[in-house]
């Protein structure tokens, strides 16, 4: 059940659909001349719009973001944000990113393209002009324009090659620095030589020729755009994207669209260099913190270091002592292990409590933490940690700002991390004081066994015991600098280019095809679209059809559009200047057959319409002369008394209203008749003398005596009245009518009478109503297929050409 259903409504679809195909065909045929010149016009727009666009040219290069650890091996794709603390952030519902969207930003920003532009010298452009569109000269550009100083506000002008070492500079278009400040500078000229130093319009600057101004011909124009740095960097920051080429690697593509291929070529390259530099210079930021820290230390250790070995040497000087070795050998080799123990806590105490100042200094809040190796040390992998997030938010404030949510986010993890290492350092240092405290007192017990040894010698033990220390720590901190200057040493940045920067020499905008493909579009648009604006504001009928689903009253016929041969002695009602198999000819052959099949027995027809303009009377006038060519009697009556254009066309003497205002009864039918009035066998009442009172006059019961009177003289009797809403004339003389014929008029009949006289139809004000559709184009209702229609007008009779499809028909 549901499959018949569906099958229907398909059927309907198409049903719905083939007329309107139909309807669109045969709009387009009509109008095929506007469709052609549409799609010229609009395609040669479209030609002309892209010639003028400037080509703009594609480069793009394949970068590797590495792990920074060189011993990860491969590493898992998915994982973007390496290190156990940013997991373990991201378990507790912390946010860090995603690192390759972070590099991608810094690719295009524009503090990065800054050093591009400048590098490239890409604030000053030159282009001339190619046919219809600008070209930017940049390798094989004539000569450079270098400028004294740099410049804030956006600058132009045009260059004059006169020959290879004279220019002549024009046009200058400086903006102003402020509002108000504007200064004409179009018509200064400035004629300068090659290497020559002059002040101009825009600024100091010297033309420094190149190889390729041999290849210029003279009197070649170059015009010259100069912008201030850091708008050209936002300005080619924009034509640089950085995508990923997948989710599961670590692969970024840097693209660049330039109206130069060879400069979007260099600024990938410089794009790519200037952010390996900018990886380095980050990396070694730590490096540089730490070296920082490591040499304040060895300058105080040294200073210190210095008094106990002065110390030393004073004591042994004033002492007379060589070594302490010789006299307390014995006691030596007894508390070595518990001294060496002492020492060595001891130095761990001092590296964690100058890290422990390090991290109270709130100077130092948005600096790297020294990395220092300590035994048992459970906080180097936070600290390693916390180093790598302050780099990366450092970054993030260079290129934003320190409100950004991003860096607040990251201030916050900072600062929870550099608590948790404050913690963990304080812990590390009890321990440590625990442990020394211990060594203290197990070395205080072995130099308590030392009480007979001179109290000069263990003076002496407790200054070399301290110069021990001293000096520990001191080559400590010199081993430690030594590796920050190798760390330094390498610059190598976790970054590589996988595939240089690659491209069509065909550009990729504009696109030829797909411009000229709209163009063509929009010219058989625009002439659909007027046409469907047209058929959409207009409320007239447009054939048959418009009336055969408004109502349900019978066609019998439509009358096409007819233009006569030679207008101007054509007669203005009848056609006589055609072939009698003429198509307009066979139209009325088929009224008169409809008629003849409505009812067999019918004589009396008359033709009455909504309103003037309709061709009633036209109608009336050849259906009463296709009626006579069948040999038949024929009378037509012009029965509009008020308008009279029958009439007027074939003669007005005593007509209609003579007969029906004799009260004395003594004119007949047959005395006003003009016999072969119209044609041959076809008669003619015409209307008479206008009546002051035509109503009543055709309510008279002599215009039924004047109709049994004709029904019995004539085969058929044709009466033309009035239009049916403008007098009550119409509907008066109806009594007397067999059939009545209802002219419409496309474009004229508006389609919100149908519903009206659909309800005239059922309430049969008029007798056997039926439709005759005038100047209908028959190649909509499967008809004849010729161009030909009506196009009379009540006025004069004349018959009009039908004009272009924007223009309504005229009434």
């Amino acid at each position: 059940m549901e499959n018949n259903k569906s099958f229907e409504s398909l059927e309907k679809e198409e049903t719905q659909l083939i007329p309107l195909l139909r309807t669109c065909l045969r709009q387009f045929c009509a109008n095929w001349i506007w469709f052609l010149l549409s799609v010229i016009v609009c395609v040669a727009l479209g030609y002309l719009y892209q010639q003028r666009q400037s080509r703009v040219y594609q480069r793009q290069a394949v970068m590797l973001i590495e792990d920074a650890d060189p011993t990860a091996g491969m590493r898992s794709s998915a994982r973007r944000n390496s290190g156990s603390m940013s997991t373990l952030l991201e378990l507790n519902g912390i946010s860090v990113g995603d690192n390759l969207i972070n590099e991608m930003f810094i690719l295009t920003s524009c503090r990065l393209m800054e050093r591009v532009v400048d590098t490239l010298q890409l604030d000053v452009d030159y282009t001339i002009r190619h046919n219809l569109h600008d070209v930017t000269l940049y390798r094989d550009r004539p000569f450079e324009i270098e400028f004294e100083n740099r410049t804030n506000t956006a600058q132009s002008f045009k260059v004059r090659i006169e020959d290879s070492k004279t220019f002549t500079l024009y046009d200058f278009h400086v903006a102003p620095a402020k509002k108000g400040e504007e200064v004409d500078y179009e018509n200064v000229e400035v004629r300068l030589h090659s290497n020559e130093l002059k002040e101009t319009p825009a600024g100091k600057l010297r033309i420094v020729t190149n190889a390729a101004i041999a290849e210029f011909p003279t009197d070649k124009v170059v015009s010259v755009t100069r912008l201030p740095k850091d708008v050209a960097a936002a300005v080619y920051a924009g034509k640089v994207s950085a995508t990923e080429y997948d989710k599961e690697s670590s692969l970024i593509v840097l693209s660049c669209n330039d109206v130069n291929p060879d400069r979007a070529e260099d600024i990938v390259y410089q794009v790519y260099d200037a952010y390996k530099q900018d990886v380095v210079d980050n990396k070694n930021r730590v490096a540089y913190s730490t070296a920082s820290f490591i040499d304040e230390r060895i300058r105080l250790i040294g200073e210190d270091l210095s008094g106990v070995e002065n110390q030393m040497a004073n004591f042994k000087r004033s002492n007379q002592l060589i070594s302490f070795e010789q006299n307390a050998q014995a006691y030596i080799a007894e508390s070595t292990t518990a001294r060496k123990q002492t020492i060595e806590l001891e130095t761990e105490l001092a590296v964690t409590k100058y890290l422990t100042e390090f991290l109270q200094d709130q100077s130092k809040y948005f600096e790297t933490i020294p990395v220092l190796s300590l035994p048992n040390a459970t906080f180097s992998t936070l600290i390693a940690e916390y180093n790598k997030m302050m780099i990366d938010r450092n970054r993030l404030v260079s290129n934003s700002s320190e409100s950004s949510p991003a860096v607040r986010d990251l201030d916050r993890q900072l600062a929870s991390m550099r608590s948790s290492i404050l913690s963990s350092v304080n812990s590390y240092v009890a321990s440590v004081e625990l442990q020394l405290k211990r060594a203290r007192q197990n070395e205080s017990a072995i130099t308590g066994r030392l009480g007979s040894v001179p109290e000069q010698e263990k003076e002496g033990l407790d200054i070399l015991r301290q110069q021990e220390l001293k000096s520990s720590l001191y080559t400590y901190l010199l081993n430690k600098r030594e590796e920050v200057a190798l760390q330094m040493a390498i610059s190598e940045a976790n970054v590589r280019l996988v595939e240089g920067p690659l491209g069509s020499n065909q550009p990729v905008s504009p696109r030829k095809s797909l411009i000229l493909l709209i163009s063509f579009v929009i010219g058989v648009l625009l002439p659909s679209a007027v046409l469907w604006l047209k058929m959409t504001l207009d409320v007239s009928i447009s054939g048959r059809k418009d009336v055969e689903e408004a109502t349900n009253i019978p066609i019998v016929g439509e009358v096409p559009h007819y233009v006569a041969s030679n207008p101007e002695h054509a007669h203005p009602l009848l056609i006589t200047d055609v072939e009698g198999d003429a198509p307009i000819m066979e139209a009325f052959r088929l009224v008169r057959y409809g008629l003849n099949f409505m009812r067999h027995s019918a004589k009396v027809f008359i033709t009455t319409s909504a309103s003037s303009g309709q061709g009633k009377s036209f109608i009336s006038c050849n259906l009463a002369n296709i009626l006579g060519t069948t040999g038949k009697r024929v009378l037509l009556i012009d029965a509009d008394i008020r308008k009279r254009d029958v009439s007027k066309a074939f003669g007005n003497s005593r007509g209609l209203t003579a007969i029906l205002a004799d009260d004395e009864d003594t004119l007949t039918l047959f005395d006003v008749v003009i016999p072969n009035g119209i044609s041959e066998n076809v008669d003619f009442l015409p209307a008479g003398k206008m009546p002051p009172n035509p109503s009543e006059m055709l309510m008279s019961d002599k215009l039924d005596t004047i109709i049994d009177m004709a029904r019995a003289a004539y085969d058929y009797v044709v009466i033309d009245t009035t239009p049916t809403l403008v007098v009550a004339d119409a509907g008066i003389v109806n009594r007397v009518a067999d059939i009545t014929l209802f002219v419409m008029r496309v474009g004229v009949q508006s389609k919100d009478f149908l519903p009206e006289l659909e309800n005239m139809y059922h309430a049969k004000k008029f007798r056997n109503l039926c439709i005759v559709v005038n100047d209908a184009d028959l190649r909509d209702s499967g008809g004849y297929g010729y161009g030909y229609g009506y196009g009379y007008n009540h006025s004069g009779g004349r018959k009009q050409k039908k004009g272009p499809f924007w223009k309504k028909r005229k009434a």
